[in-house]
């Protein structure tokens, strides 16, 4: 009758130790490893590669871009940056301004600049704000979920 007793009771308390671990909180995302899904994403555009670009977000992903519906779906948001590439973008660059992450998601504030050339040959830059919702992958690399943007002012150059 000790033996069982003993055991269960030593059951008890391995089980009420396990219960009570804590699960440790993920590591804080730095601002370095959150602003380069975006560092990534103008490196694609600018190289006018959509595949690339594209891949920056997840595969449900949805982009709220100024004056626009929603484009939702990374194949959609393919076809959304192909079309601002043969539009005439180029030069793109962000700046990030404020990140900030728990667990596994995460956010990046920053402005933005992109050049566009109009048919015309003239050069508009557009110059913005944006914001995106991040999601680290299995892989640890950071994805966006949500970007939005807008715009300042137009200015012919």
């Amino acid at each position: 009758m000790f033996k069982i007793n003993f055991l269960a009771t030593l059951s008890i308390y391995a089980f009420l130790f396990a219960a009570c671990q804590q699960t440790p909180e993920p590591k804080a995302a730095t601002a370095e490893e959150l602003s380069q899904m975006n560092r990534d994403f103008v490196k694609a555009l600018n190289a006018k590669d959509a595949v690339a670009a594209a891949n920056c977000y997840t595969e449900d992903a949805t982009i709220l871009p100024p004056n626009e519906a929603p484009v939702k779906g990374r194949a959609n948001i393919q076809k959304y940056w192909e079309g601002a590439i043969a539009a005439g973008a180029f030069d793109a660059e962000v700046a990030t301004t404020e990140t900030g992450s728990n667990g596994d998601l995460g956010y990046e504030i920053g402005r933005l600049q992109m050049k566009i050339k109009m048919p015309d040959g003239t050069i508009v830059v557009e110059r913005g704000k944006y914001t995106e919702l991040l999601k680290r992958g299995a892989d640890g690399k950071w994805l966006s979920t949500h970007g939005m943007w807008n715009t300042d002012t137009l200015a012919l150059k």
